[in-house]
């Protein structure tokens, strides 16, 4: 009996023994959730975030998860003797919360743990739309958590402490974007339009690879061109102007496929990891073709980044529009809408050139439609007798908003030209696109956008200053020297 007892006591030591050893690694029966919220700003759209739980807590002790002991001890610059209690004792001594030491260590935890490809112990995987705010994660065991967010331009982990019911953390990383500006607020057709992208090169610590691609797409009133001059590039590549703020700038490669350019910045941005957090420039050029209206001049470029191939995230297109637009004329019979076909029209952006018949704006078409165009030498546009698919009978496409003189340089047979430029006013509005656009005829404004010309009949008589005082002085002066030269010639004569 007294045997039994003692093989009975021995084989309970044993198991008491192997309870605390498994006790000392083992995960929390208790489990909670754990909401992870984004900061005004930001988004956890297209994002994927990742948990690591660093620590086991079981009734308030803490011990380190065998699966990131390796990291940790290399993190915290511990020997490889260090057992759990010392990991545990080197991370309380970091400092209070969000201190620099702490943000630190998590950051640097984060940079490993990709590098060495460690698993994580929950993933949201790729999020939509309806996860942008937050994420919850439910069933984590209690313990101590590394929350990691994918693709922020700066890596910025977060610490939190899941040891109830229901916990939260609040991500601090801010994910990357581009912003896109134009030079031009409204275009003619004809001109260049200088394009410049900001951005902010991204910490990619820790990645091994990373994507950082601007994709760059034009509406069909626009073209690619290789300067500010307009010059027609040739090839599949497009040379774009790429400058770190302070630095010099130089010439990357962009593959254009039609309207689309696609500006893979990927290798740049890791080359330039010493320029992390500073802001870089994109300039490039597009000229607006006789496809452009006042809807389609405009442009959308995009990021996408990510340090997972097939996890990268795409942003939200950022659009820039620079409209055009065009000028309707109604030429008819004075007090009636019988509309009056072969009036000739010159358009001048100022006043002067109006008044001097000089530099008119150069323009293509037939029949009553026409287009601006810097490379014709026409500057007539004639009207037709009847109404064009604009609702007129004279339409000209392709201006910029602004000032504008219409000059009528020829009259219908039997009609009276205009005697003085009519002033031209057209404003954009305060749509992006320009569709609230308005204009006016010398400063009053039409609301249907259509400038009426009347042509009357009859003889206009002459003015002061006008050419029927002039006819008359001439023809004073003849009169008076005939006169003086008969006087002369008749005296001399007497005197013979």
């Amino acid at each position: 009996m007294k045997k039994i007892k003692k093989l009975m006591a021995a084989v309970l030591a044993v198991v008491m023994t192997m309870a605390l050893s498994v006790t000392a690694f083992a995960v929390s029966a208790n489990q909670g959730s754990l909401t992870v919220k984004v900061t005004s700003g930001n988004s956890l759209e297209g994002q994927t975030v990742h948990v690591y739980r660093l620590f086991d807590e079981d009734n308030g002790s803490y011990v380190v998860n065998p699966a990131y002991e390796t990291i940790l001890k290399q993190v915290l610059n511990l020997g490889a003797e260090a057992k759990s209690g010392d990991i545990y004792q080197a991370v309380q001594k970091l400092g209070v919360n969000d201190s620099a030491q702490v943000q630190k260590f998590a950051d640097d935890f984060t940079a490993k743990a990709l590098e060495q490809q460690a698993a994580d112990t929950a993933t949201s995987g790729k999020l939509t739309a309806a996860h942008k705010e937050s994420y919850t994660f439910d069933g984590l065991a209690y313990g101590y958590y590394l929350v990691y967010q994918t693709g922020t331009q700066n890596l910025q982990s977060s610490l939190v402490n899941v040891t109830q019911p229901a916990n939260e953390v609040n991500l601090k990383g801010t994910t990357p974007g581009i912003d896109k500006q134009a030079d031009k607020t409204s275009v003619e057709i004809g001109n260049v339009v200088t394009y410049t992208i900001t951005g902010t090169i991204p910490d990619t610590t820790g990645y091994a690879a990373y994507v950082y691609k601007i994709n760059d797409t034009l509406s069909a009133g626009l073209d690619f061109v290789a300067d500010v001059n307009g010059t027609a590039w040739s090839g599949a590549d497009l040379s774009v102007s790429v400058q770190i703020a302070g630095g010099t700038a130089e010439t990357q490669q962009a593959a254009v496929t039609d309207r689309t350019m696609v500006l893979d910045l990927s290798k740049w941005v890791r080359d330039n990891q010493a320029h992390v957090g500073k802001k870089f420039t994109v300039t490039y050029y597009a000229k607006v073709n006789s496809n452009a209206v006042v809807n389609n001049v405009k442009n959308s470029a995009s990021l996408e980044y990510g340090n997972k191939p097939g996890e990268t995230t795409t942003t939200v297109p950022d659009v820039v529009e620079t409209p055009t637009y065009s000028l309707d004329v109604d030429k008819v019979i004075k007090g009636t809408t019988t509309m009056l076909a072969d009036a000739a029209f010159h358009i001048y952006r100022n006043e002067q050139d109006a008044l001097n018949n000089t530099n008119a704006i150069k323009v293509t078409g037939t029949a009553g439609n026409y287009k601006v165009d810097p490379t014709s030498s026409n500057m007539d546009m004639v009207s037709v007798g009847t109404e064009i698919t604009t609702g007129v009978n004279l339409h000209l496409n392709g201006l910029a908003a602004g000032d504008y003189w219409l000059v009528e340089t020829a009259a219908p047979e039997g009609y009276n030209k205009l005697s003085a430029p009519i002033k031209v006013t057209i404003a954009k509005g305060v749509n992006p696109d320009g569709s609230n656009w308005t204009i006016q005829m010398d400063g009053t404004p039409e609301a249907d956008k259509i400038i009426d010309i009347e042509n009357s009949t009859g003889t206009i008589l002459p003015g002061t200053g006008g050419m029927g005082t002039m006819l008359f002085t001439v023809i004073a002066v003849v009169l008076i020297v005939g006169v003086g030269v008969s006087f002369v010639r008749s005296r001399k004569k007497s005197e013979q």
